[in-house]
């Protein structure tokens, strides 16, 4: 629980740079994974900074982590690859982080809500990495095709809890979850489409939201209650 709330403060402080540069200074870390560690760092505090992908220089990154310029070369093959590492680490955080926001009965307005805003600072404190997470995702290859897998895990995960809640509530037998995929894949998609209006396209109309995650994660979730059980959630 602790290391939990620490790496949530870190996330909302400085982004996932922040997260990275703490976890190289954890005891006990061998110093490849350690230097390892501050050149992801390097890189995500880059992105989140506003360098586009392709203006990214191997010698600023070294300089910015304290590093020789050959460094790099001993832990990736080129600059594409150590993004490529960086998304899919983040990513990795990124489920990490649902994760621990996941509480109360599965499918409850409670966990619905707590993913939600979990995944709207996310979004709020890393918009140019999650930028990165949707472009390699389009780009296709061995990551991209490992990220839509587990995206299909997450909707597998979300269609099996709207079946069992939905038996509950007619009282009668579960439908099959797969019949329901289709509602869990429009869903998050919804998700993701509003918060990349909010902090990646920045729409005008939705910029008195962009501070305000709580309000974001109230809309989306009566949206989303409406959508898998037909009425907003009550509580």
């Amino acid at each position: 629980m602790a290391a939990a709330a620490t790496a949530e403060a870190t996330t909302e402080a400085g982004g996932y740079a922040t997260v990275l540069l703490a976890a190289a200074g954890e005891e006990g870390l061998r110093k490849t994974e350690r230097t390892r560690l501050r050149l992801l760092a390097a890189i995500a505090a880059a992105l989140n900074a506003g360098t586009p992908r392709g203006a990214l220089k191997v010698a600023d990154v070294t300089r910015a982590a304290g590093l020789a310029h050959g460094t790099f070369y001993r832990y990736f093959e080129d600059m594409a690859g150590a993004i490529e590492a960086l998304i899919e680490s983040f990513a990795r955080h990124v489920r990490e982080r649902l994760a621990g926001a996941r509480q109360g009965e599965a499918g409850s307005r409670e966990r619905v809500r707590g993913t939600t805003l979990a995944y709207a600072r996310l979004f709020r404190d890393n918009a140019p990495l999650m930028r990165c997470l949707i472009g390699l995702d389009a780009e296709g290859g061995p990551f991209a095709r490992a990220y839509r897998e587990l995206n299909r895990a997450w909707y597998g995960r979300m269609a099996a809890a709207i079946a069992r809640r939905r038996a509950r509530q007619a009282g009668g037998a579960q439908a099959d979850p797969q019949s329901l995929l289709p509602t869990a894949y429009a869903l998050g998609g919804m998700i993701d489409e509003f918060l990349t209006q909010v902090y990646l396209r920045r729409d005008p109309a939705l910029a008195h939201l962009a501070a305000d995650e709580a309000g974001i994660a109230d809309l989306l979730t009566d949206l989303w209650w409406r959508g898998a059980y037909g009425a907003v959630a009550e509580g």
